[in-house]
C-alpha cells in the first residue's frame, strides 16, 4: 500500500512541481535529495541491515528494543560527527547543489539526512514489528511531506532555496513527531550494558556492507551528478523529473521484490524449477508491455508536466531500460544469494559504477541529456548480464536466454526510435514493436490473463461472502 500511495502522490507531485519551478530552481531540490541520500546510505554503517538480520536473534545482552536503540544511536551519532566533518567542505556541497556560496543549504542538508537516517530506523521498526497500519500511515506521511508539502512555497516565490528550508523544517517536525509516538521503543538503558562480542557481532555484518550502499547510490544518481556538472542545473532538472515518471515502473519492481526473495529461499531446493522459469517469463512479459505501453502514451503523460520539460521525451525510454534491468536481475541472478556469494554483489555493483561513470563523461559532451539515459541503460544490461552469468553458475534459474533477448531487443528498439523518428512514423514503428511483443510472448499473455480473472473471481467471492455474512448478523 505505501508503494501505491507514493507512487500516487509522486505522480500528482511532478506536474505541480514542474509548473512552479523552472528547471533549474527543480535541479537544486533534485540535487539536494541526492546528495542527501549520499549522507544518510553511509551513515547507516550497514546498521539497518544489520537491524533486520538480528531483529529475531539479538545478540547476547539485548532485548529488541536494545538492538533498535543502539543501531538508531549509532547511527544518528556517526551521522552527527560526519556533519562537523564536512562542515570543512561546506563550500563545496553548497556548489554543487545550488552552484552558489550558501551555508543555510549545507545546514539543511545536514539536518535533512540526519532525518532521513532517523526515519530510517524509525520506519523499519514498525516493519519488523509487522505494524502495518503505523507502517503505512508513516510511510504515506513521510511521502507527503518530501514531495507534495514544501511545495507550496513554490505559489509565493519559486526559489529552489526557499524550497529546501521549507522542506528541511517540515521533515524535521516530522521525524521528532515519529520519535515521539516510538518512544517506548527505546531502551537507553541498555546500552550501557552492550557487551563486546555483540558489537563486534553487530559491526562484522554491518560494516562491509556500507560499500554496497555507496555503489548502489552511485549507479543509482551518477547520470544526474554528470549532468550538474556538464552541462548544468537546468539539465539536470528536466533529465531528473523524466527519471521521476520512469520510476512508475518501480510498482511493479517494489511489489515483486517484497514477495521473491522470501520465496525463492523457502522453494529453491525443490527438484522441480519451473515455476522459477515461469516467473522468469511472465516478469519479462509484464515489464516489457508497461515500459512499451508507457513508451506508445508518452503525448498525454508528458502534457503533464510543464513545457520547460517536455524535451525529455526522446530519451524517456532509455530511463525504462534500467530498473527492468534490476528486476529481471532478481529472478536470474539467484544464485548469488542461495550460494551466499555476497561479495559477487559488490562485484557487480563495483564494476555498474564504473562503467556507468564512464559512459556518461564520454556520451554526456556528445548527446546532451540523451547520453545520460544511455549510459545508464547500458550500464544496466552489462550488470544484468554478469548478474545472470554468475547466477547461473551456482544455480540454474532459467531455462533460456531467450527473454532476456526478447525484452532488451524490444525496449532497446522502442528507445532508438523514440531517439531518432518523428511524426506518425514513430507511432506507427511503436504500435509495430507493441504486436511483435504480442506476437513473442503470447503464451505469457494468456498466462497473465487468466491468472487476473482468477484473482478478480476471488476478490469478487470475497467480497459477496463478506456481504452475506454481515446480512445475516443484521437479521
Amino acid at each position: 500500500m505505501v508503494t501505491w500511495i507514493a507512487f500516487v502522490i509522486g505522480f500528482v507531485a511532478s506536474p505541480i512541481a514542474t509548473r512552479l519551478f523552472v528547471p533549474t530552481e527543480k535541479a537544486k531540490i533534485d540535487m539536494f535529495s541526492i546528495y542527501a541520500s549520499l549522507i544518510a546510505s553511509t551513515c547507516y554503517l550497514g546498521l539497518d541491515q544489520a537491524f533486520v538480520r538480528f531483529f529475531r536473534e539479538p545478540p547476547k545482552g539485548l532485548t529488541k528494543k536494545g538492538l533498535f536503540t543502539l543501531c538508531i544511536v549509532a547511527a544518528l551519532g556517526f551521522s552527527l560527527i560526519s556533519s562537523f566533518a564536512l562542515a570543512f567542505s561546506w563550500k563545496f556541497w553548497s556548489v554543487n547543489i545550488t552552484e552558489s556560496l550558501n551555508p543555510l543549504v549545507f545546514i539543511c542538508l545536514c539536518i535533512f539526512s540526519f532525518c532521513l537516517v532517523a526515519y530510517r530506523f524509525l520506519s523499519m521498526n514498525y516493519r519488523m514489528e509487522q505494524n502495518a497500519r503505523l507502517y503505512t500511515i508513516q510511510g504515506v506521511m513521510y511521502a507527503l511531506v518530501t514531495k507534495i508539502a514544501y511545495l507550496v512555497v513554490g505559489f509565493g516565490s519559486a526559489k529552489g532555496e526557499e524550497a529546501l528550508l521549507s522542506l528541511t523544517v517540515l521533515m524535521g517536525i516530522f521525524t521528532m513527531v515519529c520519535i515521539f509516538f516510538q518512544r517506548k521503543s527505546f531502551r537507553f538503558g541498555e546500552l550501557s550494558q552492550v557487551s563486546g562480542p555483540a558489537v563486534k557481532e553487530l559491526s562484522l555484518f554491518a560494516l562491509p556492507l556500507v560499500p554496497l550502499s555507496i555503489l548502489s547510490w552511485v549507479n543509482s544518481n551518477i547520470s544526474s551528478v554528470a549532468l550538474s556538472s556538464l552541462l548544468g542545473l537546468g539539465a539536470t532538472g528536466i533529465y531528473t523529473s523524466a527519471l521521476g515518471l520512469a520510476s512508475t515502473i518501480n510498482i511493479i519492481q517494489t511489489g515483486f521484490n517484497a514477495y521473491w526473495a522470501p520465496y525463492v529461499l523457502e522453494n529453491y531446493k525443490s527438484d522441480d524449477r519451473k515455476r522459477f522459469f515461469t516467473v522468469h517469463r511472465l516478469m519479462a512479459c509484464l515489464l516489457t508491455f508497461f515500459g512499451l505501453a508507457v513508451t506508445l502514451m508518452q503525448t498525454p503523460v508528458f502534457m503533464l508536466l510543464g513545457k520547460d520539460y517536455r524535451s525529455s521525451v526522446i530519451f524517456f525510454p532509455f530511463l525504462f531500460i534500467s530498473p527492468i534491468c534490476y528486476c529481471l536481475g532478481e529472478t536470474t541472478g539467484m544464485g548469488i544469494t542461495i550460494s551466499k556469494k555476497s561479495y559477487w554483489t559488490t562485484i557487480i555493483f563495483l564494476f555498474s559504477a564504473v562503467i556507468n561513470i564512464g559512459l556518461c563523461y564520454l556520451l554526456i559532451p556528445a548527446l546532451g541529456m540523451p547520453g545520460a539515459a544511455i549510459a545508464s541503460a547500458i550500464a544496466a544490461v552489462l550488470t544484468l548480464l554478469l548478474r545472470t552469468i554468475v547466477g547461473e553458475r551456482y544455480y540454474k534459474a532459467i531455462d533460456s536466454y531467450r527473454y532476456l533477448i526478447y525484452t532488451l531487443g524490444l525496449m532497446f528498439s522502442a528507445s532508438i526510435i523514440n531517439l531518432l523518428i518523428e511524426g506518425a512514423v514513430k507511432y506507427l514503428l511503436l504500435v509495430g514493436i507493441l504486436l511483435l511483443a504480442f506476437a513473442l510472448y503470447r503464451k505469457e499473455v494468456v498466462m497473465l490473463w487468466t491468472t487476473a480473472r482468477q484473482i478478480l473471481e476471488v476478490v469478487r467471492a470475497k467480497f459477496k461472502r463478506r456481504k452475506s455474512t454481515k446480512e445475516n448478523t443484521n437479521e
